[in-house]
Parts: C-alpha cells; sequence; structure tokens
C-alpha cells in the first residue's frame, strides 16, 4: 500500500484547490479515494457517491442536507480512517471483511470495522474471522497483544424499547459464538435514547448484564457503544461514547481491560483511528523535502 500512498499523497495540492482548501472537504475527498481502492468502484457508486437511492446506514442521499448530510460526512471519512488504520496495523483477514462490505447491510460491517480498528489503534494484531457457521467458532475478529489474544464479538441492537429480557436474549444468544477456550469481550452499539448514564437506562442495563455475568464465565466484558448528534455553534458533532461492564468472575481472566476501551483526546472525544489526512499531509511535506517516507 506504501505505493498508493504516495501516489494519494501526491494528488493533495489538486484536491484543495477543487474543495477550495477547506479541510473537512479535502479529507472527504482523499477518504473517497482510499474507500474506493479497497473496495472498489461499484461499492462506492452504491455507498460514497450521492444517490436518488441511498444507502440506509451512510446517508449518502443527493441533494439532501441537515442531519443526514452530517452523519454522512462523519462515517464517509470515519469509515477510511478506520480502514487506514487496520491497514497500517497489518491486519489480517482483508478478504473476509471486504467480503463483508460487499455482500451485507452496511451498518454492521461499519460497526465492527470501527472496533476491529480502535483494537489496531490500540496497538493489537488484528484479525477479521472467516464465517465457519460452527457454534463456538463463528465469532467476528480475534485482537492479540503480548501474548494474550481475546476473540471478540461485536452487535447491534436496533431503536425500540429498552428491556431486561430484550438485553438478556441479545446475551445468550451471543454467549455460544464464541469459543471457551479464551476470554471473550462483546461490542454492543445501542441506541442513542438508550444512554447508558441515564439512570432510569443504567438500571436495566445492570440487572440484565449482573443476571447474564453470575450464569456465564464465557465472556470477560461487555462493552456499550453508543453515538449522539449535537448541536455546536451553529453545526453539530457526533461524539461516540463507550462504557464497560466487566465479569467479575470470567473463565479467562485478562490482565489488561484497558486495551478494550478507547483513548480520549484532549477534548474528550474517542481515538479510534489514525486520521488518514494527517498521514497524507505528513507523507507530503516528507516527499516535498525528500525524506525517506514510510506508514509510521
Amino acid at each position: 500500500m506504501a505505493n498508493i500512498f504516495k501516489t494519494l499523497a501526491q494528488e493533495l495540492p489538486e484536491v484543495r484547490e477543487q474543495t477550495k482548501n477547506i479541510r473537512q472537504l479535502t479529507a472527504h475527498a482523499m477518504a473517497s479515494r482510499l474507500l474506493t481502492l479497497f473496495f472498489g468502484y461499484d461499492w462506492y457508486s452504491q455507498k460514497v457517491a450521492f444517490r436518488d437511492d441511498p444507502d440506509e446506514w451512510m446517508h449518502n442521499r443527493k441533494g439532501d442536507g441537515g442531519t443526514g448530510r452530517i452523519l454522512y460526512d462523519r462515517r464517509v471519512t470515519q469509515l477510511c480512517d478506520c480502514i487506514f488504520t487496520l491497514l497500517k496495523g497489518q491486519f489480517k483477514g482483508a478478504e473476509f471483511l471486504r467480503k463483508r462490505f460487499l455482500t451485507r447491510a452496511t451498518k454492521p460491517c461499519y460497526i465492527e470495522t470501527e472496533i476491529a480498528s480502535l483494537l489496531a489503534y490500540n496497538e493489537q494484531q488484528v484479525e477479521i474471522v472467516g464465517e465457519s457457521g460452527i457454534r463456538g467458532e463463528d465469532f467476528d475478529l480475534v485482537a492479540t497483544k503480548n501474548d494474550v489474544t481475546v476473540s471478540v464479538e461485536i452487535t447491534a441492537k436496533e431503536e425500540g424499547q429498552l428491556t431486561v429480557q430484550t438485553l438478556t436474549n441479545t446475551l445468550k444468544s451471543k454467549r455460544g459464538q464464541v469459543p471457551d477456550h479464551q476470554p471473550a469481550v462483546l461490542y454492543m452499539r445501542v441506541p442513542a435514547e438508550w444512554d447508558p448514564s441515564l439512570p432510569e437506562n443504567h438500571a436495566i442495563f445492570d440487572t440484565a448484564f449482573n443476571d447474564f455475568c453470575r450464569g456465564s464465565r464465557r465472556i470477560n466484558a461487555i462493552i456499550l457503544v453508543w453515538e449522539e448528534v449535537l448541536g455546536f455553534m451553529g453545526g453539530a458533532f457526533t461524539p461516540m461514547t463507550m462504557r464497560a461492564c466487566y465479569n467479575n468472575s470470567p473463565r479467562h481472566p485478562l490482565p489488561h481491560t484497558d486495551l478494550f476501551l478507547p483513548k480520549a483526546a484532549p477534548d474528550g472525544q474517542v481515538l479510534l483511528a489514525h486520521p488518514f489526512l494527517d498521514f497524507l499531509e505528513k507523507l507530503e511535506a516528507k516527499e516535498l523535502s525528500h525524506e525517506p517516507s514510510h506508514v509510521s
């Protein structure tokens, strides 16, 4: 990929001119290029290019504005940054990830890629696992660091009423998908209205998770993920939040649980990927100064 990155860096001056040097537009343009290279032009034309029949998750509706456009801009750039972070970390199983995006709905694939990127960003070696259809072996990915390998399963809940039973059903179904011979972590993306920081929601999550952990030692941690669209200075931003619930008596204890949660930027934003545009700009600067360049 080094030659591809170099070529993209060489395109930056032209892209800046086209986007009138508006950084957000430049980031989007370079993200579109990398996503096209990784997934192919057909996928790009369906999921990123503006259309009258947009992808439900990517919000690429032609002429859209408001919240839809905010989500679109974030998701295109975020997905690019995540793919770049995985490539930078030399992840394994790229063919499985690519196949999922080409054959499945975008939302679950996107969420899986965010979590895989988070783990790579935290310097874990990530491997996307191919589907097996075998109980105990049909999970999403493995993450390894310091000779400790962890099975990772990722799921998402749709909007609807939050109940203990809804959570319990999901937890029980996911328990059988991870193997029992190594630690396991479950990431669960939930709707913003299920915000676990709200007291009434926290009580429901607490009850469901405590009941589940008392009856199962296979999963070490359940990590909730949610995203909101918040107004800010005439615009908006979409912060992501994560909260972990740990099993007090897992079958295979983890020495370092912090590897599965994101680092925080000075402004409090979640850090789960390396910005692709930042990397290209550094690469461009090195090329201009004739210094040797590499992915770092």
